[in-house]
């Protein structure tokens, strides 16, 4: 599967000299441009998209508007802004984009962000397979596709499992980290039981079911059945090296352990 880049600017001519310069840093990219922001925001609901170059002066939806737009249908979209103000640089981290390039657009300039992404794109590593995204906002890919889940919750259970690393659990531990502190009551035993239930279904209509160990008050994930860029940083593999920016699992606080341990 091809990375997918979509750039966004409300000048043709900018959007053309933008689009080029992409084109020849990554020319086997799948690159579209969009003179509407509205039409990149319909475009990026039905469609995964690796990186967003938003040019951050337009009228009706200016660049920060479109970004936070993007970052709700895909947390781990790469946002680089595009500007003649070195000013925006700043409301580009508190956004928590992956950069900003100054017009006049160079190629130099577009190489140097592709090289220092916010977020790993998941077919750089596996074009084909189930892959756990864990720096920055926990995600599932299968086949460089996200994975969407019935329930947020079933989600965070996929994350707790992934953090365990393949260890063990019991519906007691899920509770403790799901929930904290609630007491462990029967209704938030029934509400695991559809958390679980509803996990197996959103693998198994993935096609990625055979990462889920589920045996009697027992689950795991079988670290063999995919990868994950967590455990290539524990192996000093140098791409998640690289990737890893200080940020892991962030919209989970049982992530924060880990996080410090890799930040140690």
């Amino acid at each position: 599967m091809l990375m997918r880049i979509i750039a966004v600017d409300d000048e043709k001519a900018a959007l053309e000299i933008l689009l080029d310069c992409i084109k020849n840093v990554e020319d086997k990219a799948d690159i579209k441009g969009f003179l509407l922001p509205e039409t990149a925001v319909d475009y990026a609901e039905k469609n995964v998209c690796d990186i967003a170059f938003v040019d951050v002066e337009m009228p009706q939806m200016n660049g920060m508007d479109l970004a936070h737009k993007l970052k709700k249908i895909n947390p781990c979209m790469n946002i680089i802004f595009v500007t003649a103000y070195k000013d925006y640089s700043m409301s580009a981290f508190e956004l928590h984009a992956s950069g900003y390039v100054l017009k006049p657009v160079t190629e130099s300039a577009i190489k140097r962000e592709m090289d220092n992404l916010r977020f790993p794109i998941a077919c750089d590593y596996k074009d084909k397979g189930i892959r756990a995204v864990t720096f920055g906002q926990f995600d599932l890919y299968v086949n460089g596709e996200i994975v969407h889940f019935g329930r947020a919750k079933s989600k965070e259970l996929l994350a707790f499992l992934i953090d365990r690393h393949g260890g063990g659990v019991t519906k007691k531990e899920i509770a403790g980290a799901l929930f904290e502190d609630e007491a462990y009551t029967r209704n938030i035993q029934d509400y695991l039981n559809k958390i679980v239930k509803e996990l197996a279904i959103s693998l198994r209509e993935a096609g990625a079911e055979e990462i889920l160990i589920k045996e009697h008050n027992y689950y795991a994930v079988d670290v063999n059945k995919f990868s994950c860029d967590l455990y290539e940083y524990e192996k000093g593999e140098a791409e998640a090296l690289n990737a890893f920016r200080g940020e892991y699992m962030t919209q989970y606080s049982f992530g924060e352990t880990t996080l410090g341990r890799l930040l140690d």
